[in-house]
């Protein structure tokens, strides 16, 4: 069976995903986007769908924190961030009437605090921080060096780094041996510079750029999706993330079975099996068709022993790295700092500091800590009080004030979450070899996610509902064989 391509599962959605035959029992293991969205298309056009999801709630990383915080106060811990670009979180999102609101990050107030001092985007600015810049940078601006070493790379590599249908060229694959690091060096970029840039990278930040393909991040960077165009259009879902993965839970009660873990999983030529925990038992279900939706870092603990899968699909799993990140969220009592929509990139272990309620009524405030790579590593390993303290201690250089307005906090590990073990994919040097082993069908098991979408990177909500259209497109088409 052919792999429908990225045009085809497009159309598909577009022309209503009206299949001509859909399999007759179906489990889809894990309630993220994906799953929820797989489930949503085959219930309505009548097929015997079985969701079982690990956890307590729906969403998966699509996750927004309402505890502790007071006042009707919620942050993001996930997901966050919607543009006019994200065709299939937009489909949905219409769909099912979820409402949306402008993102927190149009608009930011956006500083550096760097040797202990403020700093702008601008020359000036800049050199004021005596950053070891070489001589062409100390004229730029932060935003002329990601167009001198980034969107110039990318605009040497049109049409075909922005194609729609995404596709290496021979001109394009010795960018995906090489890491994001190593391009930025050999276009000439100081380590100050590389510094300098790194928060616009949204999901290539986290000390991994030495690791993360090149490949990968240009075609990021070349999308409508880099944070260098953002605009007013770019949204947040009005009323917390969470509200997304809720809107579909809804249109699929009955289907949805919380606290199942599966822990096995084996097919033969006639049917697949899940087996999964049931409130201490282990309970084994028949299907036509299973479909993993699982991030492959929590895929490494189910048994695949008599899955009948190919030694490319299990290298895959075992191969496939996710970034580390830890978020922190600190309830203060009110707004104490000067700057509007704060978003301060830091050369401190927090890395990044934002107001994460910018337009919230009342005078408390969460703020926001963002750290990652091997950073995220060493405040993992930290008690969860211990992690408090040691944030509000970083924060008071960027935030004097923070420990006298706190109030309360709470964190999320990503690496120790149960049923995630890590934030999203970091496509690391040589992942274009891995994306067809990822997402093709084994049997009668298909594979959804972020991680097994058509793109080279993770992260994004409208990925994962790209991975979610292709395999209804796959079932549709195995169905008819």
């Amino acid at each position: 069976m052919a792999e429908p391509t990225q045009t085809e599962v497009r159309q598909a959605l577009d022309n209503g995903l009206e299949g001509p035959k859909t399999p007759r029992k179906v489990i889809v293991v894990g309630a993220g986007l994906s799953g929820l969205a797989i489930a949503h298309e085959l219930t309505r056009r009548g097929s015997d769908v079985t969701v079982l999801e690990a956890s307590d709630r729906p969403g998966g990383r699509a996750y927004t924190l309402r505890d502790p915080f007071a006042d009707g106060l919620y942050a993001e811990a996930g997901a966050m961030t919607v543009t006019p670009y994200c065709h299939y979180a937009m489909h949905y999102i219409r769909e099912l009437g979820v409402e949306l609101e402008t993102s927190d990050l149009v608009d930011t107030d956006f500083a550096y605090f760097v040797g202990g001092r403020f700093a702008g985007t601008d020359p000036a600015s800049l050199n004021r921080l005596g950053l070891p810049l070489n001589d062409e940078e100390r004229r730029m601006s932060a935003d002329q060096m990601v167009d001198r070493y980034v969107q110039a790379v990318c605009r040497e590599l049109q049409p075909e780094i922005g194609a729609p249908e995404w596709r290496v060229t021979e001109r394009m694959a010795p960018y995906d041996l090489r890491s994001v690091h190593q391009v930025l060096r050999e276009r000439g970029a100081s380590d100050a510079a590389i510094d300098l840039m790194e928060p616009y990278f949204l999901e290539m930040r986290g000390g991994d750029l030495k690791s993360a393909s090149a490949l990968a991040w240009l075609r990021h960077e070349a999308s409508p999706h880099s944070l260098v165009k953002a605009d007013p259009r770019w949204s947040k879902i009005k009323g917390g993330t969470d509200q997304f993965p809720r809107a579909f839970a809804e249109r699929l009660k009955g289907h949805i079975h919380y606290r199942r873990a599966v822990v096995r999983v084996e097919q033969d030529g006639v049917a697949a099996r899940v087996t999964f925990t049931d409130q201490g038992r282990l309970q084994t279900m028949e299907a036509d068709r299973v479909v993993l939706t699982v991030p492959f870092s929590v895929a490494r603990h189910i048994d695949f022993s008599d899955a009948r899968f190919s030694d490319a699909k299990h290298d895959a799993i075992r191969r496939l790295k996710y970034s580390s990140i830890v978020r922190v969220y600190l309830q203060m009592r009110r707004k104490f700092w000067k700057d509007a929509n704060a978003s301060y990139s830091t050369d401190l272990p927090v890395r990044w500091v934002r107001d994460a309620t910018p337009h919230t009524e009342g005078p408390r405030r969460i703020v926001e800590c963002l750290i990652t790579g091997w950073r995220a590593k060493a405040v993992a390993a930290m008690g969860h009080e211990e992690r408090l303290r040691f944030v509000l201690d970083q924060i008071e250089g960027p935030l004097p004030g923070a420990r006298e307005h706190f109030e309360t906090g709470t964190s999320v590990v990503w690496d120790k979450r149960p049923h995630a073990e890590g934030a999203y994919i970091l496509p690391e040097t040589g992942h274009d070899a891995l994306m067809p082993a990822i997402r093709k069908p084994e049997g009668r098991v298909h594979f959804a996610g972020e991680h097994a979408a058509f793109e080279p990177n993770g992260g994004s909500m409208t990925f994962a509902l790209e991975s979610a259209v292709r395999t209804v497109v796959e079932l549709d088409r195995a169905t008819e064989a």
